[in-house]
């Protein structure tokens, strides 16, 4: 299934999106998905709650060790991402660094860990 870059939206812009793999396939469907519910794109959310918006299958992301890498993936700072504002203002070096491991990586340690933890989109993909 080919992702559809093409997105209009009233509320936030992907112009600012530095890669066009699977985290940013996630973190565009999120925003889509906000949008659609009209939920208000400048308020925290639990990290379990992103992961109620964007279920597994999502972008067409069915397999689970790679749904939940991308989301992982999503939430770190790899490939210059910068999607969320933490209130942790560590997590999302922690998150890089699990995300970085290519060994023993547990590609839910998102959920494991923190799944109560609150972050909000960065404003730089939002609209004015």
């Amino acid at each position: 299934m080919s992702f559809d870059w093409n997105i209009e939206s009233e509320v936030f812009s992907i112009t600012n999106l530095k890669a066009r793999v699977n985290a940013d396939k996630l973190f565009v469907s999120l925003m889509q998905e906000i949008e659609k519910q009209g939920i208000d794109i400048r308020k925290s959310f639990f990290i379990s709650a992103i992961q109620k918006l964007i279920p597994k299958g999502t972008a067409g992301i069915d397999n689970n060790s790679v749904y939940g890498f991308s989301i992982l993936s999503m939430l770190s700072g790899q490939k210059k991402r910068d999607y969320f504002i933490f209130d942790d203002l560590n997590l999302r070096d922690e998150f890089t660094s699990v995300a970085n491991n290519n060994y023993n990586r547990d590609n839910y340690y998102w959920l494991k860990n923190y799944p109560s933890e609150l972050i909000r989109i960065n404003p730089i993909f939002i609209k004015d």
